[in-house]
């Protein structure tokens, strides 16, 4: 794993975590409502993303402490803004890669940035707290999780959202083992008891208040390492004493002597 398949740059804060996140899970949702279909099956899907958008919206005007617009919600950046923010990068006011859109007339804040593996990635917000978050998501979390922020052809547009939403019925849909939804139930908490018994049954188990742990991806494992060939043994020498070894017969010496 290289540095920039997963750039850790900078961690923000526990509260800078949660507002990504559910940021993040308004950015999934408005991605399904945008893919749905047509017929049954297509205003099904589009019913499960506008119900959990007013949920997430619900969860991140309690984390804001403020009530943004639902036309203001978190959304992708489209191509034409992504533009006109990366020219204000270059010659008007900026922090970082997080820049007012106020010189290109529009409301609100423009957070850009590129992935590896992704490309061109960009969102905007109605506050610089939103923006700064998504700042921070974009430098710390893996390209899988982001895909969702990729910049679009047109602008995307919020679907108009119910006034009330069933919040009980919208934490039974939350999944308990992703970050993002795990940051919208926690800022659901305290909304209602209903809803409050609805995130204990949903969540058991789970410390919904745990500090953030970011953990990279584990590098691809490679091939495994050859072993390195012995050298040949070769046969140990023969001790000298095992060898025969005879020695030369002495003279025969007759035993008369032949008198003349």
């Amino acid at each position: 794993m290289t540095a920039p398949d997963y750039p850790l740059l900078a961690l923000g804060s526990y509260e800078t975590y949660q507002l990504a996140h559910i940021a993040t899970y308004i950015a999934e949702r408005l991605v399904r409502h945008r893919r749905s279909g047509r017929g049954r099956e297509g205003r099904a899907a589009r019913a499960e993303a506008v119900r959990d958008l007013a949920g997430a919206a619900t969860a991140l005007n309690n984390a804001t402490g403020a009530r943004t617009p639902d036309a203001e919600l978190p959304r992708p950046l489209d191509r034409d803004t992504f533009a006109a923010a990366r020219e204000l990068l270059a010659t008007g006011p900026r922090t970082a890669d997080v820049v007012s859109l106020a010189g290109a007339g529009q409301p609100g804040w423009a957070v850009l940035g590129h992935v590896p593996g992704l490309g061109a990635v960009g969102a905007r917000a109605v506050t610089k707290d939103v923006a700064d978050a998504l700042r921070a998501h974009f430098l710390t979390r893996p390209a899988g999780e982001l895909s969702a922020w990729a910049v679009t052809q047109a602008p995307q547009r919020v679907p108009t959202l119910p006034r009330q939403v069933d919040l009980a019925a919208f934490v039974e849909h939350l999944d308990p083992d992703r970050d993002g939804d795990r940051a919208v139930a926690r800022n659901l908490r305290g909304h209602n008891r209903r809803t409050d018994a609805a995130i204990r049954g949903r969540f058991t188990h789970i410390d919904l208040d745990a500090p953030a742990v970011v953990t990279p991806p584990s590098a691809p494992a490679g091939p495994p390492a050859r072993r390195a060939a012995r050298p040949a043994r070769r046969p140990p020498v023969r001790a000298a004493r095992r060898l025969r070894i005879q020695k030369p017969a002495a003279p025969t010496v007759p035993n008369t002597n032949a008198g003349p």
